[in-house]
């Protein structure tokens, strides 16, 4: 393992950009080796979120694909991958705050359009069904979920609390959601 890395920190970046631009699938496995990790734990530096980093970085590389004899780089290739990293970071952090604006903006209009007895007993159900979802879910799943969603836990925070592994963690709690979207979509068919 050690003598990959240092095989790969031995060719020189120049080279690698050259592959690049010839869609060489050596320079992209030289890419992943070198820099996979350093950019995987820069982006969860910012992002906090292991599975969205994942996206990032995937998408990096694939626009490094696709781009092929088109990629300007006018730096170093560490600098390159670097800035556009902090790039989709930037993308990303303004589109997830975008979202949960609007979202909230909805709910507002929403309630306040709405706000009727028969809106409030539909909340008051699903809040129930939630409730004895989570009652029922193993208590594994269900800390993970409550420390996320209840307490806005991020998934790193939640593995120092629980002493888990990031992973383990993050598979705990997209399983508690599927368990919860399930479990919700049932009961809505049966409605």
């Amino acid at each position: 393992m050690l003598q990959k890395s240092i095989q790969c920190s031995l060719i020189p970046e120049e080279d690698i950009i050259q592959l690049i631009r010839q869609n060489d699938s050596i320079a992209f496995d030289l890419l992943y080796k070198k820099y996979w990790n350093r950019l995987l734990h820069f982006a969860f530096r910012y992002v906090k979120d292991g599975y969205a980093s994942q996206e990032i970085v995937q998408e990096l590389f694939v626009q490094l694909h696709t781009s092929g004899a088109r990629l300007k780089i006018n730096s170093s290739l560490s600098s390159y991958l670097f800035v556009a990293i902090r790039n989709r970071i930037y993308n990303y952090l303004r589109n997830r705050a975008l979202y949960k604006k609007h979202i909230t903006m909805a709910c507002k209009r929403s309630m306040a359009s709405h706000n009727n007895v028969e809106q409030a007993i539909n909340f008051m159900d699903v809040q129930k069904k939630i409730n004895d979802t989570l009652c029922r879910m193993p208590e594994k799943y269900r800390t993970v979920y409550l420390l996320h969603d209840k307490n806005h836990f991020t998934v790193k925070k939640i593995s120092e609390v629980l002493n888990r592994p990031v992973n383990t963690v993050e598979k705990q709690l997209r399983k508690a959601v599927y368990m919860l979207r399930d479990q919700l979509v049932m009961d809505e068919m049966t409605v």
